[in-house]
This record gives structure tokens, C-alpha cells and sequence, in this order.
């Protein structure tokens, strides 16, 4: 019986919230308004295109973390009033 409640809830909230429909009626609504082929270019354009990998920086990790791995902290900064 738990399981039914649960199930209803569920279905209930998906009706109540409008960005729980299937993607199908997204790509539909995308291509009544700009057409089948601007869609698809679109959607090559989106496959094709090379993702950018985020630059990392040695201080991205704190002294703390850094200190549990093993390595060791980084020099402390110049203040602005040393430069």
C-alpha cells in the first residue's frame, strides 16, 4: 500500500510541475517554430563542437587539502602593500 502512495505522489507532482514533460514535445515546439532543418543544424552544431576543458590553477586546492594528499602548502601570496 506504501508503495501505491508513493507512486501517486510522484505522478501527481510531474503533473503539477510543467518541466517534467518528455523532450519530445520540447524538440516539437522547436521545430514548429524554426523549422526542421535549423533544428538539425543546430543539433550538429551542438554534436560537433569540442567541449572546453576547464584551466586548473595549483591554488584550487587549500593548504588543507593539499596537506592531506601529501603535498606541500604554497607560499603565502605577496600582500598588495609588498609590490
Amino acid at each position: 500500500m506504501r508503495l501505491i502512495g508513493d507512486w501517486l505522489c510522484e505522478m501527481m507532482n510531474a503533473e503539477l510541475n510543467p518541466e517534467n514533460r518528455p523532450p519530445t514535445v520540447a524538440v516539437q515546439a522547436l521545430v514548429a517554430e524554426y523549422g526542421v532543418i535549423r533544428v538539425a543544424l543546430a543539433l550538429a552544431g551542438l554534436i560537433a563542437r569540442r567541449r572546453s576543458v576547464p584551466q586548473r590553477y595549483e591554488a584550487d586546492l587549500s593548504d588543507r587539502i593539499r596537506r592531506d594528499i601529501g603535498l606541500v602548502p604554497l607560499p603565502e601570496s605577496r600582500k598588495y602593500w609588498d609590490l
